[in-house]
């Protein structure tokens, strides 16, 4: 009896923007779409999809990121669910996320996309101080992201994500607490909490290479990371990755397929896929995309397959990223490897260093490692 197949997660990236904010490195189409733009998008979208590998697999997750899908009519956005569960086997109770800005939709607008199918809501509120969002690029308020989690809960989201960006330039412990005092009247469901990183071409990088960028200093950032960890605990978010917090039960299973060595598919522009050890990726921009699908029906722009030692060091430091770690005899199973023995010279400085333990059988970061985790996952390239 042949095994049943490892369910996907299916992504499909949405790259409409207002504005390039001043950190980001996303592939986006910065403009206001109008009609003619979304169809055509949506259009090439379909085309990708009727043209798509593994047509018959299971999926249980599907995340509209991007970009801004809020900016995407409610309309297209059902339409290209329909046309993602008339092409793969989606589970019943699918994880449907949907990434919006907090100033894009009003009431009738989440309703519509709770109506469509989305039923976990990720809301990119960034920052609770109008300044920062500013400086950010960010073209929503504090009042904004209020009005969203608002009307988001009362248009039936009962999984409600935020996204907050911590190690902002000037940021102060005032200031943040002010950030987490805001979340705890909030109350969602799930945090994703993103240290600031200058890199790419973005606005940030091309001040900190002109010597204009003052960012906070490494010791006050990891001081508010764990100020964070225990204010959000005491609320029943608890950390379930590096980057990640959640209620017992909230937890994106959709982004545990990138930690878990799990199978995904992308769709759209510059979006990325992964099957047993082998990746592709889109073409990056809005025109070069749509021209690929409506010329060739497909937007490939490069693959490459990992050889052994680069999977097994790959699902070593993304599943230290969960804070349970990894398990030892799970991965000896899947991997045939035993990572102690392979990789001891190597974990012999982190584990000194009181960076790793293991302890029941699992290998994971400490406390102290999870701020240095970087540092440790180098043992493993």
């Amino acid at each position: 009896m042949s095994e049943a197949p490892e369910a996907l997660g299916l992504y499909v990236h949405i790259p409409f923007c207002e504005a390039k904010c001043t950190y980001c490195h996303f592939a986006i189409d910065p403009r206001r779409p109008g009609a003619d733009r979304q169809d055509r998008y949506v259009r090439a979208l379909l085309g990708e999809l009727s043209r798509s590998l593994l047509p018959s697999q299971p999926a249980d997750t599907i995340y509209f990121g991007g970009g801004t899908p809020s900016l995407l009519s409610a309309d297209r956005l059902a339409c290209v669910l329909d046309a993602v569960r008339g092409r793969f086997d989606v589970a019943p109770h699918a994880e449907v996320t949907l990434e919006a800005n907090p100033r894009d939709l009003d009431f009738q607008g989440f309703r519509a996309a709770r109506a469509a199918g989305a039923n976990r809501l990720s809301l990119g509120i960034q920052s609770l101080d109008d300044g920062v969002l500013r400086e950010m690029g960010r073209l929503h308020s504090a009042a904004d992201s209020w009005r969203a989690v608002a009307m988001g809960r009362e248009a039936g989201f009962d999984n409600l994500s935020i996204d907050l960006i911590l190690g902002w330039p000037g940021q102060t412990r005032e200031q943040w607490t002010r950030n987490l005092q805001a979340v705890r009247s909030m109350a969602p469901d799930h945090v994703s909490l993103y240290v600031l990183e200058v890199e790419g071409k973005t606005v940030l990088s091309h001040r900190a290479r002109q010597g204009r960028l003052e960012l906070p200093d490494d010791e006050l950032v990891a001081d508010l990371y764990r100020f964070t960890t225990e204010a959000l605990g005491a609320l029943g978010i608890e950390r379930y990755e590096i980057s990640n917090f959640a209620r017992r039960g909230f937890e994106s299973r959709h982004n545990g397929k990138y930690w878990d060595d799990a199978p995904f598919l992308g769709f759209g522009l510059s979006a990325h896929s992964y099957v047993d050890g082998r990746r592709w990726w889109n073409i990056a921009t809005y025109g070069g995309y749509c021209t690929a699908i409506e010329s060739h029906g497909t937007a490939v722009a490069g693959e490459r397959t990992l050889s052994e030692h680069e999977r097994v060091g790959e699902a070593l430091f993304t599943g230290l990223r969960r804070r349970e770690g990894v398990r030892l005899a799970a991965f000896r199973g899947r991997y045939g490897v035993d990572p102690l023995e392979a990789y001891g010279p190597s974990l012999r400085d982190p584990f000194d260093a009181g960076l790793l333990e293991v302890t029941e059988g699992r290998m994971r970061l400490t406390d102290r490692g999870v701020l240095v985790s970087n540092e440790v996952f180098r043992a493993f390239v």
